[in-house]
C-alpha cells in the first residue's frame, strides 16, 4: 500500500514538474522571439521562473536558439526521486515564430 502511494506521488510530481518546465519555456520564448529579444534574456527569464517554481527539478538545463524564422526554447532536468531507483527526466521544447520587421 505504501509503495503504491509513493509511486502515485512520484508520477504526480513528474507531471507537475513537466507543467512547470513547459511554463518556464513559454515565458522564456516570449523574450527570445520578439524583435529586440535575445537568447540570454530568454534563458534568464526561464531560470528565474524555475527558481521560483521548479526547485524540485534537479540538474536543469535551459537552452535557447533564435533563428531567422523560428525560435526555440528547451528546458530539461531530473525529477526528484521519491521512489528509490526510479529516475525520471523532464524535457520540454517550445517553438515559436521569430518576430521580424519586413518592408
Amino acid at each position: 500500500m505504501v509503495t503504491m502511494l509513493t509511486v502515485i506521488v512520484q508520477f504526480g510530481l513528474y507531471f507537475h514538474l513537466r507543467t512547470v518546465a513547459h511554463t518556464a519555456a513559454r515565458h522564456g520564448i516570449d523574450h527570445v522571439r520578439v524583435v529586440d529579444g535575445s537568447t540570454d534574456e530568454g534563458i534568464a527569464t526561464a531560470n528565474e521562473f524555475l527558481d521560483q517554481s521548479g526547485r524540485s527539478l534537479d540538474d536543469r538545463q535551459v537552452a535557447a536558439e533564435r533563428g531567422a524564422t523560428t525560435s526555440t526554447m528547451t528546458v530539461a532536468g531530473n525529477v526528484v526521486s521519491v521512489v528509490p531507483g526510479l529516475s525520471l527526466r523532464v524535457e520540454v521544447t517550445v517553438d515559436a515564430p521569430t518576430e521580424r520587421v519586413t518592408p
